[in-house]
């Protein structure tokens, strides 16, 4: 329905004016009622789902940033075990070289035998005895030195295992961060696009709250008229009693004129109207 002013209302009749107060009340009544499902539907309801995406969006982030931490974690991790590692193959090849030929078999018993020849005293001079202290020593440096190396070496293996598990984790912590920012940037355009429906409808609400102004005033409009008509018709029909009243007490007044000329009995309100007749 066109809800522009109406101009001429002064011009239309009765009927008219009811029939467009009709129109104009159930057009206000549509208005009410979009205004009442906006309060009551429309932005409850967008309210509650941007609240909805706030909470996600505060999780995503807080998961973010364990996630952070979890990666700077892994990366200290990371570090420290390759610098184990880096030391380790160096350590490694640095003994590579030096490593004795003999069998760390060998070298034991060499030691064990040579202990035996001090502890029993089987030595004929203390130069003797220094010689056989020496090969005792050479043979333990060199099977120390043999232990070291397998031990490092042994060590190595974990370590390199180690270090692919964290590199693995770290992968996984980064997938799971980009999955998450993802998830924010998805989380922050849906709340955007949510507060530009909610303006929206704030807006649509104002319109309608214009609208429902506009045509409140032109239902006072109409039923200012109406009321002008109604009170235009009231006065009128007095007019028209008073008009038939005067001339029923004319008319009562002759009849008792002639009566009392006659000689007949007057009836007490037929005196009454030649009493006030006379005083008038």
């Amino acid at each position: 329905m066109d809800h522009d002013p109406v101009t001429n209302i002064e011009s239309l009749g009765w009927n008219d004016l009811v029939l467009l107060k009709r129109k104009y009340s159930a057009s206000i009544r549509e208005v009410t009622q979009e205004i009442i499902d906006i309060d009551n539907n429309k932005l409850p309801r967008v309210n509650q789902e941007i609240h909805e995406q706030k909470i996600g969006l505060n999780r995503s982030v807080v998961k973010s940033r364990q996630n952070r931490l979890g990666i700077q974690s892994a990366n200290s991790d990371l570090l420290a075990i390759s610098e184990k590692i880096h030391q380790s193959k160096n350590f490694l090849g640095m003994m590579q070289g030096r490593l004795p030929q003999e069998k760390e078999e060998s070298l034991m018993h060499i030691a064990k035998f040579n202990e035996s020849l001090i502890n029993g005293g089987k030595y004929s001079s203390a130069r003797e005895k220094y010689q056989i202290l020496s090969l005792v020593k050479d043979a333990t440096m060199k099977i120390d030195a043999l232990k070291a190396f397998r031990t490092i070496k042994e060590q190595l293996q974990p370590l390199e295992c180690q270090c692919e598990v964290t590199k693995k984790s770290i992968r996984t912590l980064d997938d799971e961060y980009y999955t998450l920012q993802r998830e924010i940037s998805r989380c922050k355009s849906k709340i955007k696009n949510l507060f530009d429906s909610k303006h929206e409808i704030i807006a649509e609400r104002a319109d309608l709250l214009l609208k429902y102004n506009g045509i409140s005033i032109q239902l006072d409009k109409i039923n200012a008229q109406l009321d002008i008509i109604a009170g235009e018709r009231r006065r009128q029909k007095q007019d028209n009693f008073r008009a038939v009243y005067n001339v029923n007490i004319s008319e009562a007044k002759d009849s008792a004129k002639k009566k009392l000329q006659s000689g007949s009995k007057l009836s007490l309100e037929e005196l009454r109207l030649l009493y006030d007749e006379n005083e008038d």
